[in-house]
């Protein structure tokens, strides 16, 4: 049997939030050739045939051979790629460049949410020649799954050697999904306000789908003349919905939540005490635990508050980037001027300056000081020296371009028992990367503060609450670094006390 493992998110809170539409452009899951490596692809013990690397004239390519499972004979090869997010309607576009014997298909493994048993997406058969010619398959996801894997086979008796093999995810052109409600957040006996989407597939069918951490359900309906869409959520117990719109490989999501009615009322007091003179700009420059979640991560909660008792007074840009350390950052907003050198998701800070902002957070530190094995976790990926300096470069950068005022953010601890317990386990000269070293986040921690002192700069502490917090595993996904709702409304609460202080 295939099988994969998942994040589980335990949460106690009612809340609905826009994630950002999607107008996509086609996203490529994996692009092989195979001159280097198969890139693991692979013929498990439980299914037919061999998959090997083989050379001929020089040039390394994949070959597929069928074989035998009883009375069945057939050859099949599994792949691994890029996960994104699939939704009912997604097109998956794959391509190959193949030549053998016998005829083949190639498509995909779904796993639902329901179910850990995959279900097989079949391409059309193809036959195969003697002579290398480009395949091309198209497959449409009937509905939402955690996860695909292709795979390719032969039918009956042959063998296929593919050149290179490319799968995609494409939309179709002009169409998007976007959330329009604003997020809520709410008591279980609260009322929740009908959803809706917006989208430019008038008249055409749209597939719902309610997911929350113990099942999936999905229906179809109509959108309206002007492409709206509204669905009124089914009331729950405590814990997160999130309610999807998705057609023609775009989709957009709303996360409904039931907070625990003391950890509302508790937020909820400090939301009252923000009295906001006037409209307020935000942007936060951030890593993954900024980008990662987006819809429900810390910066959708600390919106909703702020909103909550100054309607439509706060409008944030997350500019968070997954894998961002200092030296990142400096690149990328380097790259925002004219004619400079694009960085890694330069699209990020896209018009980044365009607007003017009040205020502008920065959160970094999670992979500035992560750290190896094999160097004893003893050296950051950024030395405070060069944290110091790159700050300092982001600092002067933003300062020549905006008039906001800046206010750092600790680094969060993440749970480092987690990474101490795995390395602890694994044989000598083996490597893996920490996150989160208790002396390293604290030199980390002490530059940030040496800046703030210096250049006169508000900062919030997350470290010293979450370092406190009862469970301080329970603020983490399963990984160790990435927050949890638990972690992402801890960390909204302690900004929310920072508006409270400074605007009462």
């Amino acid at each position: 049997m295939e099988r994969t493992e998942s994040m589980k998110w335990s949460l106690a809170t009612f809340a609905v939030c826009i994630a950002l539409g999607v107008q996509a452009d086609n996203i490529v899951l994996k692009n092989d050739n195979f001159q280097r490596q198969l890139y693991g692809w692979n013929t498990p013990s439980y299914w037919a045939g061999k998959t090997a690397q083989i050379e001929e004239n020089g040039k390394k390519y994949l070959q597929l051979e069928s074989g035998t499972r009883g009375a069945e004979v057939f050859g099949r090869a599994l792949g691994y790629g890029r996960q994104i997010e699939y939704f009912a309607g997604t097109t998956i576009q794959i391509q190959l460049r193949a030549k053998g014997s016998g005829k083949f298909s190639a498509g995909v493994l779904t796993y639902g949410f329901n179910s850990g048993t995959p279900s097989y997406l079949p391409g059309g058969e193809k036959q195969l020649t003697d002579t290398f010619q480009t395949f091309d398959f198209k497959l449409v996801i009937p509905s939402r799954c955690r996860q695909i894997l292709p795979y390719l086979q032969v039918n009956g008796e042959g063998k296929l050697i593919a050149e290179w093999y490319k799968m995609e995810a494409v939309s179709e052109k002009g169409a998007s999904i976007t959330a329009k409600t604003p997020m809520q957040i709410i008591k279980s006996a609260d009322r929740i306000a009908p959803v809706t989407f917006q989208s430019t597939l008038p008249s055409q069918k749209i597939t719902i789908c309610r997911k929350n951490d113990k099942s999936v359900t999905e229906k179809s309906v109509v959108s309206n003349a002007d492409g709206t869409i509204t669905v009124q959520p089914e009331k729950q117990g405590k814990g997160i919905i999130e309610l999807s719109a998705s057609a023609k490989g775009v989709h957009a999501s709303a996360y409904i939540d039931v907070e625990n009615p003391a950890e509302y009322d508790k937020t909820d007091a400090i939301a009252k005490k923000v009295k906001l003179p006037a409209k307020l700009n935000i942007l936060v420059i951030g890593d993954s635990l900024s980008d990662f979640y987006r819809g429900q991560n810390y910066i959708d909660r600390l919106s909703f508050w702020l909103n909550k008792y100054n309607p439509d007074e706060v409008s944030v840009r997350n500019a968070g980037v997954g894998g961002d350390y200092v030296r990142r950052v400096e690149e990328r907003l380097a790259g925002t001027i004219p004619g400079a050198r694009h960085a890694y998701r330069q699209n990020m800070y896209d018009n980044l300056f365009a607007q003017p902002y009040d205020l502008i957070f920065i959160f970094l530190g999670q992979n500035d000081t992560r750290s190896l094995r094999t160097q004893k976790f003893e050296k950051p990926l950024m030395s405070p020296e060069q944290q110091e300096k790159g700050l300092r470069s982001i600092l002067d950068f933003i300062g020549k371009r905006s008039k906001a005022k800046v206010i750092l953010i600790s680094p969060s601890p993440s749970y480092a028992q987690l990474f101490e317990d795995r390395s602890a386990k694994m044989a000598p000269g083996a490597e893996m990367v920490m996150y989160g070293k208790k002396d390293l986040v604290d030199q980390y921690d002490e530059v940030n503060r040496k800046l703030c002192k210096e250049l006169n700069l508000d900062y919030v502490d997350i470290l010293t609450p979450m370092r406190r917090a009862k469970d301080l595993k329970s603020l983490y996904v399963a990984d160790g670094v990435h927050l949890s709702p638990e972690g992402g409304r801890m960390i909204a609460d302690e900004l929310l006390k920072y508006f409270a202080e400074k605007y009462r």
